[in-house]
């Protein structure tokens, strides 16, 4: 009788393991909608890559850039159609309030800009910037005061046009490119909250990190992760943006954001993924 048991006990067991390896366990991938400028590049690029690769579960959408402005300060405002955030990027020139920094930055500006890969300006127009910013520095009293309108007039209107044309021309690369010229990137996000985000840089193996604005007298704090795990501290910033550079291309990167204010840490973001071309 045992025996009879023991083998009606196999025949059930073996009955159950027949039927467990016949069901299928099905997964669905949903594909995930990516917006990018409707630009050459781009067109080739989701040509080339649109359901292949590390894309396979991506849905390219192409957006026209539909704005170019100014705000009431008089700094450069970029806005992009892209329907999942409304994405606003400012470009500044960041010269500070004081004569020392304005100096600082206008020369970093006339330096980054001098045979720029991005933006091409005539020798001459970086000749009269770099007189212009001599003629500041060597300025007292009222005659600073008219030295600084001619200098921020010729970076505005010469200097930061130019930047916004070509950064409209590539939004793409917009904030890199922005950078490359020696400007400020500040915010995005619209009129929606601005939160932490990257994507690929122009130059292999480089991404770009966009964080939360943090207001005045913050400081940015970045962290790097190859398995979200172990964690490095990256140089911080005291504006909201950086580029991370010698990332292995189409290998994933693990990143966090932090704010950094008069009361501490904010903080640690969420890890995000992203991947460098």
């Amino acid at each position: 009788m045992k025996n009879l048991n023991k083998v009606r006990l196999f025949l059930v067991s073996l009955w159950w393991f027949i039927r467990l390896e016949e069901v299928s366990i099905k997964v669905v991938q949903t594909k995930k909608d990516e917006y990018l400028p409707d630009t050459e590049s781009n067109r080739k690029f989701v040509e080339e890559w649109q359901g292949r690769g590390i894309y396979k579960n991506i849905n390219f959408i192409l957006s026209q850039v539909t704005y170019l402005g100014y705000d009431r300060t008089g700094n450069l405002v970029i806005c992009m159609a892209l329907p999942t955030t409304g994405q606003v990027i400012t470009a500044r020139l960041a010269l500070g309030k004081v004569h020392g920094s304005i100096v600082t930055q206008a020369r970093n500006i006339k330096s980054k800009c001098t045979v720029n890969p991005w933006v091409t300006f005539t020798s001459l127009e970086i000749s009269n910037l770099g007189t212009a910013i001599n003629t500041y520095e060597d300025a007292k009293g009222a005659e600073s005061d008219v030295a600084f309108n001619a200098l921020n007039n010729m970076l505005k209107n010469i200097f930061l046009a130019r930047i916004a044309l070509a950064a409209i021309g590539d939004p793409t690369h917009s904030i890199v490119l922005i950078q490359a010229c020696g400007c400020h990137v500040q915010g995005v996000g619209g009129s929606h909250e601005q939160v932490f985000d990257g994507f690929a840089g122009v130059a292999s193996g480089s991404i770009v990190l966009v964080g939360k604005a943090g207001g005045q007298n913050t400081f940015h704090e970045w962290w790097s992760s190859v398995d979200n795990i172990n964690w490095v501290r990256l140089e911080g910033t005291v504006n909201a943006n950086t580029l991370i550079t010698g990332c292995i291309p189409g290998a994933a990167m693990y990143f966090r954001h932090q704010i950094i204010d008069a009361n501490g840490g904010q903080g640690l973001t969420d890890a995000i993924l992203r991947r460098a071309n």
